[in-house]
């Protein structure tokens, strides 16, 4: 059996979550708060070696990395492929979920200590995020159309990254820098419409609104946040 270490609230949890039920492949689920460390469940290091989440328990070990994770679900049970065959195309494939992940959500990724903790970000920080954001969005809109799926005429990896990221991307930059360059993408919002329309992307995310209060609750006890 397939054991998913992680949290709901997780974007890159809910990548790989995204992906077992796309495959319709059984698994359980093992709640895992971020912040392991040599002084913080320290156990938790022999499964993901940072600390970090989503790591997936298999018969043969453990693998950490969504990407990682991804691409042995897909090679183990090649049922339901997430990724093309022709080996163009998965390279293609692979360079537009690392713009989504490199350029959009690590960059928005830079601002969550300024979510959690309502506060501004310095001058330098909010620039440097909004010139990477910028580039990333100009990417994008020159790797892909949102006129149907993102890569051929079938539900692949680079849609899980699009459905779980973008969202986060897009609130992330709302909250923090009241903006969002990715609605100046043609098509997103129908494809998002689209993509929010699927019973697998439904169930990831009414987990996610189910564990997020709990999550946030864990975030200001472990980081010693003012409460809201």
């Amino acid at each position: 059996m397939l054991r998913l270490y992680g949290f709901s609230s997780s974007n890159y949890y809910n990548a790989v979550k995204l992906a077992l039920f796309e495959k319709g492949l059984a698994f359980d689920e093992v709640l895992t708060y971020i912040g392991a460390d040599e002084q913080f469940q320290p156990e938790y290091l022999d499964k993901s070696p940072l600390g970090k989440v989503p790591c997936l328990e298999t018969d043969e070990g453990f693998i950490s990395e969504s990407r990682c994770i991804i691409d042995y679900l897909d090679h183990a049970y090649p049922d339901r492929p997430l990724f093309p065959a022709g080996a163009f195309a998965r390279a293609k494939l692979l360079e537009l979920t690392q713009v989504i992940e490199l350029y959009l959500e690590l960059a928005a990724r830079r601002l969550l200590p300024n979510l959690f903790g309502r506060t501004e970000p310095p001058a330098s920080i909010a620039n440097d995020v909004r010139q990477t954001v910028a580039k990333g969005t100009k990417a994008l809109s020159r790797l892909t159309r949102f006129d149907g799926y993102l890569v051929g005429d079938s539900f692949t990896a680079a849609d899980i990254s699009a459905a779980v990221h973008l969202p986060t991307v897009r609130r992330i930059l709302g909250a923090v820098l009241k903006e969002d360059p990715l609605a100046e993408l043609p098509g997103l919002a129908e494809y998002m419409t689209r993509m929010d329309g699927r019973a697998t992307v439904q169930k990831v995310r009414a987990d996610h609104a189910a564990n997020f209060p709990e999550f946030m609750a864990y975030v200001r006890t472990r980081y010693a946040l003012p409460a809201p």
